[in-house]
């Protein structure tokens, strides 16, 4: 049988509760608190400068068309506040497409957390989900989580974490065979904070490294392991690129492999206007890929890159599906 895998970077998805809207006063608190909707958060001109600002359903309408459009049996997320925004989500803007939501709350300071989901209808029993949050960059030392102060105010921190959200596992049982997912998004290429114990790219290889360690591990056990993910670099960049490469060479195949290596861009940064690949589908030998895929669809007119055809409500301000490209690709099993 056939398995369509997808993956995407949903940038920022984020829960609207009841008391941001102007009829919410009165209202009894546990009406108050609830979550009525999902949004995005983006940075734009305020009064006194710089803002974040909520953004419309079109935005959010323009990332669900990326998902449906790919039609994944399987779908591998980035970027989702939690499972309350998940779910809310697949309701409003996917009519329930999936049935199965995975999400563990994970290490990131702004609360974005990686996800999985399963296809209604697909053929596909969970045998179990595993965490990855708690394991620590220097062994014989836990994790420990929290609120800390400084100059700019409070934030959540999780000091000494490996994974800056996890890498979240899922076993499946498929048409006889376990297919191990492996969610993850890593640390970034921004500059560090002084609280951060390493540089981000020795972080990055410590996380891909681990990874890599768990593929393995899955592939002894008889498990076909499919890690997708926002890497969050270009194998091709010629320095910071190393800092994958325990989890490009453990084994696992690059399901977009076949295309050339300019043509495998996933994101494009608007500050720079320039676009690079962070964004993977690595699957176990086992595993046939038969055809891979890379919508760019939703992403903003600003790119300048991409001449395809896009969405017809995709502009250049605060309506593009993501500043990522979805990645679908589908597998015999």
């Amino acid at each position: 049988m056939q398995m369509r895998v997808g993956w995407f970077n949903v940038e920022n998805l984020f829960t609207r509760y009841a008391f941001a809207t102007p009829d919410a006063e009165g209202l009894p608190y546990d009406r108050q608190v609830i979550a009525v909707g999902v949004t995005a958060l983006d940075r734009g001109a305020g009064g006194d400068g710089e803002a974040n600002v909520a953004l419309a359903g079109m935005q959010r309408d323009n990332t669900a068309r990326v998902i449906l459009d790919m039609q994944p049996d399987v779908l591998g997320v980035a970027e989702v506040e939690n499972l309350e925004a998940l779910r809310i989500f697949n309701q409003q803007y996917l009519s329930h497409y999936f049935d199965r939501l995975f999400v563990v709350e994970g290490n990131d300071g702004r609360g974005i957390d990686v996800g999985i989901c399963i296809r209604k209808g697909f053929a596909a029993k969970v045998l179990g989900l595993r965490t990855h949050t708690h394991e620590s960059l220097e062994p014989g030392r836990s994790v420990e989580w929290g609120v800390v102060s400084d100059e700019s105010g409070p934030t959540y921190l999780a000091r000494n974490a490996l994974f800056s959200r996890d890498c979240l596992e899922l076993d499946v049982e498929v048409n006889g065979k376990v297919v191990t997912f492996m969610a993850n998004h890593f640390k970034s290429q921004g500059k560090g904070s002084r609280r951060d114990a390493l540089s981000p790219d020795e972080w990055r290889l410590r996380q891909a490294s681990r990874v890599a360690e768990l593929a393995q591990e899955a592939m002894r056990a008889g498990k076909l392991p499919i890690v997708f993910g926002d890497l969050n670099v270009d194998d091709q960049h010629p320095q910071r690129g190393q800092s994958i490469a325990p989890l490009l060479r453990c084994g696992l195949v690059d399901a977009f492999a076949n295309m050339p290596p300019q043509e495998r861009w996933t994101h494009f940064f608007t500050i720079a206007q320039d676009v690079s690949r962070l964004d993977y589908i690595l699957h176990a030998p086992g595993l046939r890929a038969s055809a891979s895929e890379i919508n760019r669809r939703g992403i903003s007119l600003k790119c300048k890159q991409y001449a395809g055809e896009r969405y017809p409500t995709v502009g250049y301000a605060h309506n593009a599906a993501s500043d990522h490209a979805g990645l679908c690709a589908v597998f015999a099993v």
